[in-house]
Order: C-alpha cells, then structure tokens, then sequence
C-alpha cells in the first residue's frame, strides 16, 4: 500500500505563497508628479499611507516625499514625524533605532513571501526621513524643532554604525557557498554604482545640515565636529570641506550678512525589480530576489543665482541611488538564504512524494512547485519618491532683504523670492522632477 502524502496543506501552502502584489501607489504617485497632478498624487500616496498592511512606514515617507514636492510643507513634517517615531525609540536616555528586521537576520519563516513581511525603514530610509523633517521644519519656521533633530540624526547614524554596521559585518562572513556565490555574482553587477558610497547608514548631507544647524546656534565644537564628518565622507564637496576648515576659526553669517542654504535634488531614485535566480544546490530551481539594473547616475549640472548675478554651482552632496544600492546588497545575503530555504521546503516535498511512490502526488507537488515559482516575486518596496542625488550651493556672504533666486537644475528652472534678515541662516529646498 503507497504511503499518503499530505498534499493538500502543500498545494495551500504553495498558492499561498504567491497570492501577494506589490502596491503600485507610489508609482501612480511619481507618474502623476511627472504630469503636474499634485491633487491625484496626493490622492495615491495617501492611500499608501493609510491602506497599506505590511508598508505603514513606507507609505507615511511616500506621503511626506508627495506633500514636500507640492510645497505642503506642514503635512510634510507631520508624515515624516510619523515614520521617523515608528522607527526610533525617543524615551530612552539616547535615541535607538528600532531595528526590527532592518538588519540582515534569517530568523523570518521559510514558508511565507518576503512581499508578506513587515516593511521597515532601512538605515538611509531612516536618515533621509529626518534630513527632509529638518528641511521642512527649517522652511516652516521651526528651528528649534529642527536643532532637536539634527541631535537625533547624530545619535542615529552613529547607533546604526555600531548596531547595524556590525551586523552586515558579520554576514558578510557567511559561508554558505550557495549564497555566497548568487550574491557575487549578483552585486558585481552593482559595482559601478556601489563604489561611489562607503555605507548605506551614513548620509554626508545629513551630517552637513546639522552642522549648519549648530554653527546657526552658536556651537561650534558640534557645528566642527559634524563638518568634518560631511568631508570625510564627500572629501570632493568643497563646500564640506571648506567649512571644516573654516569653522575653527570663523562662523558665519558675519552680524551684516546673511546665509543661504539651497539642497537641490534630482529625478525619482531607480526602481528595484524581481530577477530570477538559478540555485546552484537545487538543479532546475530557481529563487526571486531583488535587484537594480540602472547604471550610475551622473548628476545634472546645477546653478544658482541670485538677484541676476553670474550664476555659480552646486555641489554634489549625497549619491541616493548608491545608498540604495548599497542597503540592498546588505540585505542579499538574507533575502538569498530564506529563499534557498524555502526551495529546500519545495524540493523536499518532491522527494517525499517522490519516495511515497504515488503518481497522482508526485504530479500535484510538482505543479504545485511549477505554479509557486510562476507566481513568486521578490519584494521589490522600497522609498520610491526619493531624488536619485541631491546637491548643495550656499553663500554666507549675501546682502539682507528680499532676493530673488534662480535655480536651474539641468533644464528645470526654478524661481523664488526669499527674505533674509542680518546674520541668519535659512534653508530652501527644489527637486526636479525630470527623468
């Protein structure tokens, strides 16, 4: 008598595992940024915001990106609020991130999809929530809210440095050949990009805006000390390095002057897709993973004048899309081994039916495996409204009063009038929206 296999909690299990998709409200949103339907824009990225079960966080920084873009600069604050009191513990003596599953952890089940998981912000996710809460409460008014958090912003990257940079530390150390080798062959084709970024946890702009916070207020031991963080991440920025050098010595604005601070960013940071995947341990296995194919960004040339002088240009301050690159490949050698794991489930399934002798199971679970591998995808989510890179022009040398400022970003041009009074500080944001 053939032994009896139990089929039917399989075929469950395997249909199951693909009945996910992935939430096209933040591509609705981009698309309607790109056409100038700010209304409908919002309109996607709230309901990413407020209807996404596994991508909460996510969806709260989508909305929060949307509202900066069109200039809802109080909405803007408000969402970002949100994501960044999700994913940081603010009760304890100093901040912590709420790491979650933001490290690269296999202690996920092996049955369920990656698509199903909970979605936590990742490091420069993180990071870049609380530059943009800083440039929004800076455009608001609010500097003592901001000041707050360019405190927080330091304890945070230097907590993900300990914590986090000594995880992926140690999983880079894995010696499972089948993952090892998948992930080589698989981040080389990053390389290009990856090169141009040391971590994915430390963001130079970040550092340089709470520098400009802090000399703002008068201290100089933190404005220096996160000045020369900023150059030593972006040593090519002369900006960075011209106030680490300057700061010893000098703070500005003088008492007559004033200072502008203009973060100009660029296009929508690329989009990850799902690749399938040849397991070298499993012959005619294959496992989804994320993946992005765009080649490094040049950054647009981008230029400032001011009341019609000559204009003068921006510097780049932080590559966005090799951060996000780098994040991901941190987070591969996870994503392999889960799902290398969940390719042993189905070729154990195989060989039990196999070994049971029945004919009718053997050809259920192999269909079932067929169907699971059709509609498996890996998860693909990721903070899509982010600029690919962001630039920095500012000057501590102008006149108070009303000025008027060009900014033209590649083909873009964007025209403001801001107010200045003797010996502030003031930080303005633009993005272009252009592919």
């Amino acid at each position: 008598m053939r032994k009896a296999f139990p089929i039917f909690p399989f075929l469950c299990f395997v249909l199951l595992a693909g009945c996910v998709s992935t939430d096209p409200d933040a591509e609705n949103a981009i698309m309607a940024l790109r056409t100038g339907n700010g209304a409908e824009a919002l309109e996607w990225s709230g309901d990413y915001a407020t209807n996404s079960h596994y991508s909460t966080n996510l969806g709260l920084v989508e909305h929060g990106r949307v509202n900066m873009l069109l200039n809802r600069h109080a909405e803007a604050r408000d969402s970002f609020r949100l994501a960044i009191d999700s994913a940081i513990d603010r009760k304890e003596r100093s901040p912590k991130v709420k790491f979650g599953d933001v490290g690269n952890t296999l202690l996920a089940s092996t049955i369920t999809d990656d698509r199903t998981r909970q979605y936590y912000l990742a490091p420069y996710e993180i990071n870049l929530a609380i530059e943009y809460a800083i440039i929004n409460q800076e455009i608001l008014g609010e500097r003592e809210d901001a000041l707050v958090d360019a405190r927080l912003a330091e304890y945070v990257m230097e907590n993900l440095a300990e914590t986090y940079g000594n995880d992926v530390a140690a999983d880079t150390s894995m010696t499972n050949s089948g993952v090892s080798g998948v992930c080589d062959s698989q981040t080389a084709q990053m390389y290009e990009v990856l090169a141009q970024s040391r971590n994915s946890w430390e963001n130079p702009l970040l550092w340089w805006l709470t520098g400009v916070l802090h000399e703002a207020d008068g201290d100089r031991e933190s404005a220096l000390a996160s000045y020369r963080r900023a150059a030593l991440l972006r040593s090519d920025n002369p900006v960075f390095v011209e106030d680490a050098s300057r700061v010893p010595t000098r703070l500005s604005p003088a008492k007559d002057k004033a200072k502008l601070v203009i973060v100009c960013g660029e296009g929508f940071i690329s989009r990850r897709q799902s690749l399938k995947v040849p397991v070298p341990i499993y012959t005619g296995m294959a496992i989804d993973i994320p993946m992005y194919k765009d080649s490094a960004y040049s950054p647009k040339g981008v230029t400032v004048s001011v009341d019609g002088a000559v204009p003068s240009g921006a510097f780049p301050a932080v590559n966005i899309q090799s951060l996000a690159y780098r994040d991901l490949k941190e987070h591969l050698p996870g994503i392999i081994a889960r799902n290398i794991s969940r390719a042993a489930v189905q070729a154990g399934a195989q060989a039990a039916v196999n070994a049971a002798g029945n004919d009718y199971a053997k050809i259920a679970v192999f269909v079932g495996n067929a169907v699971v591998s059709a509609l498996r995808s890996a998860d693909i989510r990721s903070w899509r409204t982010l600029p690919m890179s962001e630039q920095v022009w500012r000057s501590d040398t102008l006149e108070p009063g009303e000025r008027r400022v060009d900014v033209k970003i590649g083909t873009r041009l964007v025209s403001t009038t801001v107010k200045l009074k003797p010996g502030e500080t003031k930080i303005i944001y633009v993005n272009s929206m252009e592919e």
